[in-house]
């Protein structure tokens, strides 16, 4: 028998009473709580052996300005079987509404991508989101609740309950008989505290650990099976999980939890609970506990072990999740294994927050001495918040050197066939392959492990997933993309005599400059083996492929050809007769070759693999072509400070060296853009200040530019140019989260450090009335 553990304090429960109803049937509602939901999730088997593994949850949350409206409810299910894995979410008017409110008054949420959102969002549910039309219908003392035709769940008179989702998709009539009483989890009151610093977000949530279930199924090829097998039943209730204002330090509530079934008749709910800054990753309010019922009923709450042993980062949300866990309570002298599929089981909706984790495991360990077996869910509620979009981006570095392995295995050792070109010889024997990976691997390894910003890569799998493609077996293309960026950069350094990348020294200073031509160059041509890694298409598709990633070598060498060669002559001649207009094309043009058409070019090769229309990939060519030369603009921008992002802005510091392009006396854009608003005595004190090409002169410099207002006219300019990049394309594409993502970057390209001085639009900015 298991000895319970001392009850938990409840100090701290915020005043508002939350209903306590004990004597109630398991899932009765609380109809005067901000928040409530049930959850189920089991595993059935048909005649034939086949296993369906199925969740479902019903959420109910009051109107986050309004608490006496009409209440919204969501409907999330997933669904997998031998056919694949099938997902739907769908949302009330009411829940629609609550959404768009929430995100309006987050602000805990980068600027960019909260106002991109409720651009979005004023249309309607965001896909895979779906709108509930028909009415909704609920008891306020039992457990019946119908959405519409889409699901019902209610407790029958005999005490089972009944679980209806009839259409759509998969068709489940389920009835689920209870084999154990429902218990509190966490702790012997069922307590969960909230984020908000007022506590009233608290929640109570109570669990039917195990229930046999029988019914039919229909399967995703509309075959409808008998079925039969277990389920696990929780209900949540307590204050709300929106509210019409967050400020920037509110935490995520994020959990990582199993519920486990061990063949022997023992069930463990095992949760870690915490809220978390998304800015900094402070935690509060963490809970770490294992609700343990024994085969006879006996429950008691016990400290234990959580520890992740495998992850898997999607290139869809770049969430990372744990998909093994070490679950070990020491009281119980109980140490299992809880392992799950890596992918596939990620639901993607703003209705969870914007993503969640949820899939079957299977359990393997020892209880006491004795080996024990059994079945569970595992489930991740990360942190879903962007609060700052750079540092968002910068997930899918992880990704790109993951997939670069193939190419540049981490071991020096490692296989460089794919690198070297040698699948079909000769064979390079151990001391070769040692020389090699000196020489032509460490060089590029070097820089490659040292985390960029890796946006060029995210909008490449965004785009994918922006055509409703799932982006996992295209995660190479990420790496292709990272790689030729970090070649450019190591010829860039050695063309730029640039002693520091990415806070080390530059390749060829570590490398010497021979071995890093070498390297860098062969980087380009990596493409080939990783793009033999994706889905092959047609052979008309792949040669599209190829040839974009072609274009954007070519177009970058030009850009670099321009860079190198410089403007002086062009500049002499703005100074002279203050017309700009030849000056500023010719660095317009420099950055749209060197970034800006690259960038399109994987833009467009990602659409193609998607199979966008030639409209779409003509209008996503197009915009990312802007977002790639905008994204120069704003870096000259930033170089004027020596800031590179919203973190150094906020904690007072530079990432690199004050204005050093002007100390190098290059004519940036924000130079070329000022001579219009200068006179003719200061258009020449900033053509002496540059061609001096020192500290005091580059400050000097600085001020003139900084004293017409040049870098707040460019910043405007360059978001003019993304609004209209976006516009034609807005009316292109589906609305889903990707959507209002992919504006956000281009805000972001444009304007790398939010300033209120200069705010984003508004929602419905540029947006055109042909829908």
């Amino acid at each position: 028998m298991i000895n319970e553990a001392a009850p938990v304090s409840r100090a701290g429960i915020p005043s508002r009473t939350h209903e306590r109803m004990p004597a109630a049937p398991f899932g009765t509602p609380h109809p005067r709580e901000g928040l409530e939901w049930w959850y189920l999730n089991g595993r059935l088997r048909d005649g034939d052996g086949h296993e369906h593994q199925w969740m479902a949850t019903i959420t109910r949350h009051e109107d986050v300005c309004d608490r006496t409206a009409e209440p919204g409810y969501i409907c999330y299910f997933m669904h997998a079987d031998a056919a694949g894995v099938s997902k739907s979410s769908w949302v009330t008017p009411g829940a629609h509404r609550s959404m768009r409110e929430a995100v309006s008054g987050d602000r805990a949420m980068d600027q960019r991508v909260r106002v991109a959102l409720m651009d979005v969002l004023a249309d309607g549910p965001l896909l895979p989101d779906r709108p509930i039309e028909q009415p909704v219908s609920s008891s306020a003392t039992s457990l019946d609740i119908s959405l519409g035709d889409l699901a019902h769940l209610r407790r029958q008179k005999d005490g089972t309950y009944r679980l209806g989702l009839p259409g759509r998709q998969s068709h489940f009539d389920l009835t689920l008989v209870p084999r154990k009483p429902a218990v509190p989890q966490l702790n012997d009151a069922g307590y969960w505290p909230g984020r908000f610093p007022d506590n009233g977000d608290a929640l109570t949530t109570h669990v039917l650990p195990r229930l046999d279930v029988h019914g039919s199924v229909v399967t995703q090829q509309g075959t409808r099976v008998e079925v039969e097998g277990q389920a696990w039943f929780e209900h949540t209730w307590g204050g709300a999980w929106h509210r019409a204002t967050r400020e920037p330090h509110t935490g995520d509530r994020v959990w990582q939890r199993a519920g486990v079934q061990l063949d022997n008749g023992w069930e463990i709910s095992a949760a870690h609970y915490c809220c978390e800054d998304p800015r900094t990753g402070a935690r509060s309010g963490e809970v770490l506990s294992a609700t343990v019922i024994a085969p006879d009923g006996t429950v008691g709450y016990h400290a234990m072990s959580w520890q992740p042993t495998r992850h898997w980062t999607s290139a869809a949300t770049l969430n990372t999740y744990p998909t093994a866990v070490r679950l070990v309570v020491a009281d119980l002298d109980l140490d299992v294994e809880v392992t799950a599929p890596e992918t596939r089981h990620e639901i993607r909706a703003l209705a969870t927050g914007r993503a969640v984790w949820e899939g079957p495991a299977k359990v393997t360990g020892t209880l006491g001495a004795t080996p024990v077996t059994g079945l569970a869910f595992l489930e991740t509620l990360p942190v879903n918040t962007v609060c700052d979009f750079e540092h968002y981006t910068r997930r899918a570095h992880a990704i790109a050197c993951e997939e670069a392995a193939a190419v540049y295995p981490p071991d020096p050792t490692g296989d460089l066939t794919a690198l070297a070109g040698t699948e079909h010889g000769p064979h390079l024997d151990p001391a070769t392959r040692n020389r090699l990976g000196k020489a032509l691997s460490e060089p590029v390894r070097d820089l490659l492990d040292g985390p960029g910003r890796a946006w060029r890569s995210y909008a490449g799998l965004a785009v994918l997933s922006l055509f409703g493609v799932d982006p996992e077996p295209y995660r190479p293309l990420a790496a292709a993309t990272e790689l030729l960026h970090t070649a450019s950069l190591i010829i860039d350094d050695i063309q730029d005599e640039s002693p520091l990348r990415r806070g080390r020294p530059t390749a060829h200073q570590r490398f010497g400059t021979a071995a890093s031509i070498t390297a860098g160059t062969a980087a380009y041509f990596t493409f080939d083996p990783l793009i033999q890694r994706i889905p092959q298409h047609d052979a008309a598709t792949m040669l599209r492929v190829y040839r974009l990633y072609l274009r954007a070598l070519r177009t970058a060498h030009t850009g670099q050809a321009l860079d190198i060669a410089g403007h002086r002559e062009a500049f002499d001649r703005a100074v002279d007769t203050g017309d700009n207009h030849a000056l500023v094309e010719s660095i317009r043009t420099a950055h749209r070759l060197k970034t800006g058409t690259p960038v399109r070019c994987f833009a467009e090769a990602a659409a193609v693999l998607a199979g966008a229309g030639e409209e779409q990939i003509a209008a996503i060519g197009q915009y990312f072509e802007a977002v790639g030369t905008v994204y120069q603009i704003s870096d000259d921008v930033a170089d004027l400070d020596g800031v590179s992002t919203a973190e150094d802005r906020s904690q007072g510091r530079t990432s690199k060296l004050p204005a050093e392009d002007l100390r190098n006396g290059k004519i940036s854009y924000p130079v070329a853009h000022a001579l219009a608003r200068l006179g003719t005595a200061d258009r020449r004190c900033l053509r002496d200040a540059l061609y001096k090409e020192d500290a005091a002169a580059a400050g000097e410099a600085v001020g003139l530019l900084t004293g017409c207002g040049t870098p707040h006219a460019v910043l405007a300019e360059s978001r003019e140019t993304i609004d209209q990049a976006w516009s034609p394309l807005e009316r292109l594409l589906p609305a889903t989260q990707q959507k209002a993502m992919l504006h956000a970057l281009g805000w972001y390209a444009a304007q790398r450090i939010p300033d209120e001085a200069t705010p984003l639009p508004g929602p419905g900015h540029g947006r055109t009335t042909d829908r």
